[in-house]
């Protein structure tokens, strides 16, 4: 019973670090997005921060759902730039 006690804080803890490093991760992800202009800024924070799949960022964006993926394949590569 103690082993699996011990195991499962282990894994409790590998966990909490994962944790950590996604969330710096998406910190930095986040801080860099700020420096790319609009609008591919928003489409940006739409579609990967808040993680909205390409339909509901058409939606929210009220635009054909073809431009959006253009859209965002555009923002992608103004990100890349930085």
């Amino acid at each position: 019973m103690t082993k699996n006690i011990s195991r499962l804080l282990e894994l409790i803890s590998e966990h909490i670090e994962i944790m950590q490093v996604e969330e710096e991760n998406l910190i930095k992800i986040t801080n860099r997005i700020k420096l790319v202009k609009q609008p591919y800024r928003n489409i940006l924070e739409l579609r990967f921060v808040e993680g909205m799949k390409v339909e509901e960022v058409s939606v929210e964006i009220d635009k054909a759902y073809r431009y959006t993926k253009a859209l965002i394949k555009k923002a992608i590569k103004e990100y890349a730039k930085l």
